[in-house]
């Protein structure tokens, strides 16, 4: 699991210099206060390395006694990026220094280490001459990076060290003579520790009272919106209507926008303390990344807009990684495209594979109103937008962005932009997949491709979905030659195999002559509501305008390619499910096996024991185990430590199992996994919460 380091602010800065405070108080080895300077300084920026150069009167050089302590290391002032924080006197920040035509490792990198951002900060006297200089700086392989918010924080710290490293530079602390009275430099730390000690009981009780007052808001409306979506949820496994179970679904994602909101607030309480993390999942990213075009379809409808995925299929099938918090950040992206582009506009999702890089980029493009140049960095500072008016006309609290940028660190990337005012926006980042990729063993089967011809009748209003299918039939490694696109119905010819056609060129007349003719027609729609085939027999397809290659694959082939990812990997999965309700049984098994897995239902915890170890002596083990917590003959905690006796004895592999509970408190679920269990999920269960489940417990490959 992969987190964030602290972000050390407020009550937790002061608390960390009120401590180098009482660290150093009462020494009087130079060389030990300022190592206790510069290890607070890493810690206050999450940082690799921290100098402290002071001012060389004689040579007008700056000089450090921790580089080498067995001798001063110089290094002038005239040069490099070290020489602009020197002549300003103020604190600068350098992104990626290496490429900053300045830069001279000789000056800049006294501790010739892979350096990536620096921050210089002089420490100035009551006359504003330098007397000494911070030099802050990180790994290059590090994913944490420095900001603008990172230079508010030397406010703080300098006021606290300028006094002390002012006697250092001063004399008034020798190290040649380390038997003079320290009072005077114990007065001033006396001074500094009663005012941080206010300051961090001032921070300790606001930071109380936001963190409690998030956590009734977040309280309040989540417990009606899980009522209202596990209901919506439970009425849509049994409706049969396609078109009420879209309007269900629709309902069920507009809840969960809802929630998003109240969770983006307390996402950013979480970064802010340092607490955000990174799941490691078995995933197929393929299968994530294309739930991403239904999620918006309607919303897109709803404001008039054209919305196209690309979602390429030659990714690997199986990584290792946290899927949620990617998807988090292309909701938010989409989210404000949706919000900034006008009626009649397009906004498309992009997720390509660079094998050579071993990434996956992420971009989403808009043709909206843009952003000016001067105000795109500025967009990813919390609760900041654009304009003043922004807020007031198109809603949001400015958040979004800046949870976005944060996460893209979290997984060593950075979120960029590129926009150009009243052209639109790209926002794109990437997911680095060194050393995470599972199983990259998907391969297609080209003699499909043999006997296939296709056409493809589109106009300019739905050129950009030609286009897209001009990247999947590339994707596919689909010849050119079997490609075509026509201007009219009339060029159509009989060895025609496959014909495209988009709204803009739909004659059900011609439509039905070619489907007599036994050629597959698909119609790119629009409008997800709308029945383009009613009336037409033969083959035919629909398929939305954000679709993912799965989607096309069937269309193409006949074939599920999901599915055949899945038994390309040569792992099946088996679960027992151990429930006394058959109904929960039927939802599981109708869930577990939409998503690959197979799965036997007993009814009590007795039956589960004994299906258990003749399943393992068999030789045909569960991968995982669902235990009902309350049934009759025997309880699923008593099943449980049963099958954990059963384990201990015999010598076997343990085998996952998963509560399920209607309890949905915390300290149930930590009591049932103190009782053995390795998890619990609440009902009525949640088809996104086994999912999680699988990818966290079974590292199939």
């Amino acid at each position: 699991m992969r987190t964030f380091k602290k972000e050390i602010k407020g009550e937790a800065l002061l608390s960390l210099v009120l401590n180098t405070a009482d660290h150093i108080k009462d020494e009087e080895d130079i060389i030990y206060i300022v190592q206790r300077i510069e290890k607070m300084c890493i810690e206050a920026f999450s940082a690799e390395w921290a100098i402290v150069w002071f001012q060389d009167i004689k040579t007008n050089n700056l000089y450090s006694q921790t580089v080498n302590k067995s001798v001063k290391t110089q290094i002038s002032t005239q040069k490099g990026l070290i020489s602009k924080c020197y002549q300003s006197k103020k604190a600068i920040l350098f992104k990626h220094v290496v490429t900053e035509r300045e830069y001279d490792s000789s000056i800049d990198n006294a501790l010739n280490v892979e350096q990536k951002d620096i921050i210089f900060s002089p420490i100035l006297s009551k006359n504003s001459e330098v007397i000494a200089l911070l030099q802050i700086s990180n790994n290059i392989k590090d994913i944490q990076q420095f900001t603008k918010g990172d230079l508010g924080k030397l406010g703080v710290i300098n006021t606290h060290i300028t006094p002390i490293l002012t006697m250092i530079q001063n004399g008034t602390l020798d190290s040649n003579n380390l038997n003079h009275s320290p009072e005077v430099f114990n007065s001033k730390l006396e001074d500094t520790i009663k005012q941080l000690t206010i300051e961090k009981e001032q921070a300790e009780h606001a930071m109380v009272s936001s963190t409690r007052f998030l956590a009734e808001v977040a309280h309040e409306v989540r417990t009606p919106m899980n009522a209202v979506m596990g209901f919506l949820e439970l009425l849509q496994i049994d409706e049969t209507n396609e078109d009420k179970r879209l309007y269900l679904d629709t309902a069920l994602k507009s809840g969960a926008m809802m929630v998003a909101l109240v969770n983006d607030l307390l996402d950013f309480a979480k970064i802010e303390q340092g607490m955000m993390e990174l799941e490691s999942l078995i995933f197929n990213p393929i299968e994530e990344y294309t739930s991403m075009g239904p999620l918006f379809s309607s919303r897109m409808k709803k404001s008039d807009l054209f919305f196209h995925t690309f979602i390429d299929p030659n990714m690997p099938i199986k990584i290792k990684s946290d899927p949620h918090r990617v998807k988090q950040i292309l909701s938010n992206l989409i989210g404000n495209a949706v919000k900034f582009t006008p009626k009649g506009g397009k906004i498309s999702l992009n997720v390509l594979y660079n094998k050579k890089k071993q990434a996956i980029i992420f971009s989403v493009v808009d043709t909206g109103k843009g952003i000016a140049k001067g105000k795109q960095k500025e967009i990813f500072e919390a609760f900041k937008q654009e304009k003043n008016s922004t807020s007031r006309e198109y809603g949001g609290t400015g958040l979004g962005l800046s949870i976005s940028q944060k996460l893209a660190n979290l997984y060593g990337s950075t979120l960029e932009v590129e926009s150009k005012e009243g052209k639109g926006s790209k926002f794109y980042f990437s997911m680095p997949l060194d050393g995470k990729v599972i199983d990259n063993s998907m391969k297609y089967d080209e003699t499909l491709y043999k006997n296939i011809e296709i056409k493809l009748i589109f106009k300019e209003t739905c050129q950009t979905t030609e286009e897209i299918l001009f990247q999947y039939f590339d994707a596919f490694k689909i010849p050119s030659s079997k490609i075509e696109s026509l201007s009219g119905w009339e060029s159509v010819e009989t060895d025609t195999t496959h014909i495209f056609c988009g709204r803009d060129t739909l004659d059900k007349e011609a439509i039905q002559e070619m489907l007599d003719h036994g050629i597959i027609v698909t119609i790119m729609k629009s409008d997800i509501f709308k029945n383009y085939k009613e009336g037409l027999n033969g083959e035919i397809h629909e398929l939305p305008c954000a679709f993912g290659p799965d989607k096309l694959y069937n269309v193409m082939f006949g074939r599920d390619l999901l599915r055949e990812m899945s038994d390309s990997s040569g792992h099946r999965i088996v679960a027992l499910v151990v429930d006394d309700n058959s109904i929960n049984i039927q939802f599981l098994k109708a869930v577990l096996g939409r998503i690959g897995v197979d799965i036997e239902g007993v009814e009590n915890g007795r039956i589960a024991v004994e299906s258990y170890t003749n399943a393992i002596e068999q030789g045909r083990g569960y991968n995982i185990i669902f235990m009902d917590e309350h049934m009759p003959v025997m309880t699923g905690m008593e099943a449980t430590l049963e099958i954990l006796e059963i384990e201990r004895k015999k010598g076997y592999v343990h085998t996952p199992i998963i509560g399920l509970s209607g309890d949905s408190t915390e300290e149930h679920r930590t009591k049932s996994i103190e009782a053995g269990m390795d998890d619990s999920i609440t009902k009525p269960v949640h088809v996104k919460d086994i999912s999680a489940i699988l990818k966290k417990f079974l590292d199939h490959k």
